[in-house]
């Protein structure tokens, strides 16, 4: 019996993880775009965004070998949704795609402004992702022994991490050290909300289910309101 649970737990977290990655690598080809990046630039761009907080997480808690090594689904449904990403969204050349005036062009701006245009579709999977990572973080943490204080840094860390690396590589400040709407304090919050979860010993899907809606309330609720960080 206790041997099936613990094979619900990690199939439970291997879902979760797997869901993480693709939603980062998502968001992570399509800054590489705006930001005029090449075909190899985007998919780098979308590794490290997917995996940066996770590898630093590991790192940090002695876990190897690392989440992405162990099991090259993670890596292949990064490079997958890459590859798709850099196919259907072009890049912030408006002027070169206005003088080619190419079907495709016109089909990839559109394809584009329906996913992360003006709609709010980029900022419901950022935050979505961004719910993932702090419960993966917090939950790994505390899994591991770290004091129910520290483990919401944890889960700081592992959902904000990868954005840092991406804004060094664009050689600007993180936006996450900056005032700006909350990004890193959702996250603590959703963090912080799993702990009490963990304390309270409430299951485990409805925790991470408090974990995410937290999270999300919080990171939504910053741009629709424009909160900001001081």
């Amino acid at each position: 019996m206790e041997a099936d649970i613990s094979d619900y737990v990690l199939l439970f977290q291997t879902i979760i993880q797997w869901m993480a990655i693709i939603l980062s690598a998502s968001t992570g080809v399509y800054d590489a775009r705006r930001h005029g990046l090449d075909y190899f630039g985007a998919l780098v761009i979308a590794i490290i965004v997917a995996v940066g907080g996770g590898t630093l997480r590991d790192i940090l808690l002695d876990r190897y070998p690392l989440f992405w090594l162990s099991d090259p689904i993670y890596l292949i449904s990064i490079i997958v949704v890459g590859i798709i990403g850099i196919l259907l969204i072009p890049t912030s050349d408006e002027d070169e795609c206005t003088i080619k005036n190419s079907k495709q062009c016109k089909i990839s701006k559109s394809i584009m402004k329906m996913m992360f245009g003006t709609s709010p579709s980029f900022q419901i999977i950022d935050a979505v992702s961004l719910g993932m990572w702090a419960y993966l973080g917090t939950y790994y943490a505390l899994l591991n022994g770290i004091p129910v204080i520290i483990a919401p840094v944890m889960g700081v860390i592992t959902a904000s991490f990868g954005g840092v690396l991406r804004d060094i590589l664009f050689a600007k400040i993180p936006e996450v050290f900056q005032p700006s709407q909350l990004y890193a304090l959702a996250s603590f919050a959703g963090a912080c909300t799993y702990v009490i979860c963990w304390i309270e010993k409430i299951s485990l899907p409805l925790a991470f289910i408090a974990c995410l809606t937290v999270t999300f309330i919080v990171r939504i609720g910053s741009i629709r309101y424009n909160i900001t960080s001081f």
